[in-house]
């Protein structure tokens, strides 16, 4: 289902945006600097309602061609009907910025089998679903780019958050393999957002499904995340913030892209540790070659 907002006479060779899970946070904050910066824009949602409205207010306000097209990234059948829809409207994407996301916390321990498939298929599948079904559309761009948002807790984890910190480890595992197959094609960009004032865990509550309706977190996991990683909950930005922070290197295609926060000290933390890792490997192989000899 597609809703157009008011064109320009001839706009064939404006770039076009593409953002899924655009109709609210983080994706629609997106959208709105794409627009700002003379890209058209296609607002995908599974809440059509809200993202007929927000493209209406972003074509007023930039005076640029925003559509909302309803998309549901559990159904592959409901993705290729948005990438037919924005071929209709369009006829081309230039950006595509895999946004969608649910979060449920919980102890890894009390996670069910079904918990874990609903989360890794909107978010991990999802993702998947619309990297291939926009691909055609991008390698006939001019300048195509991919590019997924997967979550500063992958940097710099924390306890609770198992479920959702694994699938987006998963995407970012995802975008890794896309930039070596799509190589020379089309730039791939990993976008690790952090804690932001945003309607995430309405948008989950409201698509969860009804045999797996629970409350996304209880007080005490919120706590337990606080108390494991207290940067994570510290100072969080608006999603307007996080936006324009960032779009200028997610236009540019820039391969990490972090929206905020202090992470320094997790990342140089993490990467010393791999890097120790791999030299132990690389003596204990030489070691092993020279005893052979």
């Amino acid at each position: 289902m597609t809703s157009q907002s008011h064109p320009a006479a001839d706009e064939s060779d404006t770039e076009v945006a593409v953002i899924t899970g655009g109709a609210s946070g983080f994706g629609l904050a997106l959208a709105d600097q794409c627009a700002g910066r003379g890209m058209r824009v296609a607002l995908l949602d599974i809440d059509v309602d809200r993202a007929r409205a927000e493209a209406e207010t972003l074509s007023a306000r930039h005076g640029i061609a925003v559509t909302a097209i309803e998309m549901d990234t559990s159904s592959s059948a409901s993705v290729d009907a948005a990438a037919a829809s924005v071929v209709d409207r369009y006829g081309r994407a230039d950006l595509v910025v895999s946004n969608v996301g649910v979060q449920l916390f919980g102890a890894v321990e009390r996670l069910t089998d079904q918990e874990w498939q609903w989360v890794l298929d909107v978010n991990v599948v999802g993702s998947a679903r619309t990297a291939r079904a926009f691909l055609p559309l991008l390698r006939s761009a001019p300048n195509g780019r991919l590019a997924f948002t997967a979550s500063s807790s992958v940097l710099d984890p924390a306890g609770r958050l198992g479920l959702y910190q694994a699938s987006k480890f998963a995407v970012w595992g995802l975008a890794e393999t896309l930039r070596l197959e799509l190589a020379d094609q089309i730039t791939v960009s990993v976008i690790f957002p952090s804690g932001m004032a945003s309607r995430h865990l309405e948008s989950s509550a409201a698509v969860q499904p009804a045999e797996l309706r629970r409350p996304i977190g209880e007080p005490a996991d919120f706590e337990a995340m606080a108390a494991s990683n207290p940067g994570m909950v510290r100072a969080p930005a608006s999603p307007e913030q996080a936006a324009s922070n960032i779009v200028d290197e997610v236009l540019a295609g820039a391969r990490y892209i972090i929206t905020h926060g202090d992470l320094d000290v997790a990342v140089r933390e993490r990467s010393a540790l791999l890097q120790d890792a791999a030299q132990r490997a690389l003596s204990r192989t030489s070691t092993a070659e020279s005893t052979r000899h």
